[in-house]
């Protein structure tokens, strides 16, 4: 990269990060208007930062949850819409005339369409006087969470409007990833909601396991997921997987197949969920160790070490560049965990990114720590956050793996969920 390009990149990202951090300014809206989740100053000022006409989203069918979630229709959707978001002057949509009704809400002009006529006559007039918009779209399928425009559409689009299509990367980075006041508390209680059922299902496995009670991989799960709902969070059943089945980072335990928790076996949990009762719930994400037993076996011991030290490595690594104001990568922080896994023996055996962003979906659509999967170019920004989770993974043998989630504030990183120092010995 050259010297120009370094510092055109480093003024982008810092401007958007002050953009970001800025008080929430809504834009002008027709009486009983919605407020948007786009912070129309905000992204404005970004696209004309980045020398861009405009941000155009789109959604089929529910295939873009970015643009879902920020332009947010009424009811349900099943025809094509547009949303462009101008560098200047107020959003227009394009949407189908079965379904208008469904923005109705939604800040800013509309134009109808019905037939495929009229929706090329209405990107036209959406898009005219424009030369360059971005969207949801990653070259070469590079960051797939950000690869939600069809072939189809994007060529459409370009022939269309005749416009140069770039990614939306960073102007997503600075919306839906950001977590905002609300957000933030809305984490806070899904992490305390997590560790308590965590903590709850820890203490009753080993009551059961002293009485000698059977208690499978699948009981266990039920008990925790069941918890969710009494607690008001929701997400998928949590990872829950001893021995050889924790070696597999995805396992999933059924009714048919789980496997029985015993003495001497070690236990990876894994879960991730938000609050039900808040307008935008961000998620909590956490991987908890323990052993069923009295004292941990070394080789357990020693795996844990390992990770870690690369998990705190690469929270202290984040922490010391934001807090000299300087940009950090999504795979800059990834490498800083591998090398250490890797100088430790274990370098083949970590077999996933060493973490991901953290919004209202629990893969986020921010910057993933990443380097391995992807190769993720894109700063971590403040007001957003992401997992920290390096693991080992010994197939047929073992697994192990921590699991931190991470908030970007203004004065360096805040670590929001436990942080574990050693694997919990369950009979202790």
């Amino acid at each position: 990269m050259t010297t120009r390009s370094c510092i055109v990149s480093f003024l982008t990202a810092a401007a958007a990060a002050a953009l970001a951090m800025a008080p929430a300014a809504a834009a002008p809206a027709q009486p009983g208007a919605t407020r948007p989740r786009i912070d129309l100053d905000a992204v404005q000022g970004l696209l004309a930062v980045q020398r861009l006409d405009g941000w155009l989203l789109y959604d089929f069918r529910g295939q873009n949850p970015i643009a879902q979630e920020l332009v947010s229709p009424e009811g349900h959707q099943t025809r094509r819409w547009f949303y462009f978001i101008p560098a200047e002057g107020q959003p227009v949509a394009l949407v189908h005339k079965i379904e208008a009704a469904n923005f109705a809400r939604v800040p800013g002009r509309k134009i109808e369409y019905a037939g495929w006529r009229e929706l090329d006559a209405g990107l036209r007039e959406l898009l005219r006087g424009s030369r360059k918009v971005a969207m949801e779209y990653s070259p070469q399928g590079a960051i797939p969470a950000l690869s939600r425009v069809d072939a189809g559409t994007f060529e459409r689009v370009r022939r269309v409007g005749g416009v140069k299509i770039v990614s939306s990367a960073d102007l997503v980075q600075y919306t839906k990833a950001i977590w905002g006041d609300a957000g933030r508390k809305a984490h806070a209680v899904a992490v305390h909601h997590l560790v308590q059922i965590r903590k709850e299902a820890l203490a009753w496995l080993a009551r059961e396991v002293r009485a000698g009670r059977d208690v499978t991989e699948w009981d266990l799960q039920q008990r925790m997921y069941r918890a969710y709902a009494v607690r008001g969070l929701e997400g998928e059943p949590p990872i829950v997987a001893v021995n050889a089945n924790a070696a597999d980072p995805h396992y999933y335990p059924t009714r048919e197949a789980a496997a029985h928790i015993r003495e001497g076996d070690l236990l990876l949990v894994d879960m991730w969920a938000k609050s039900l009762d808040v307008d935008r719930g961000i998620y909590a994400d956490m991987t908890w160790m323990a052993y069923v037993g009295s004292d941990v076996p070394n080789r357990y011991v020693r795996a844990f070490e390992v990770v870690a030290k690369a998990r705190d490595a690469t929270v202290a690594f984040i922490d010391g560049r934001i807090k000299r104001r300087r940009v950090v990568r999504g795979y800059e922080a990834d490498q800083q965990a591998r090398s250490i896994v890797a100088a430790a023996g274990f370098g083949d055996k970590f077999i996933h990114r060493t973490g991901h962003s953290i919004d209202t979906d629990v893969h986020g659509a921010g910057a993933h720590l990443d380097d391995y999967e992807t190769h993720d170019t894109r700063p971590l920004v403040r007001g957003a956050g992401f997992s920290v989770e390096p693991g080992i993974y010994v197939r047929g043998d073992f697994g192990v793996r921590s699991e931190i989630d991470v908030y970007v504030g203004a004065r360096g990183v805040e670590v929001t969920t436990p942080v574990q120092r050693e694997i919990e010995a369950l009979l202790r």
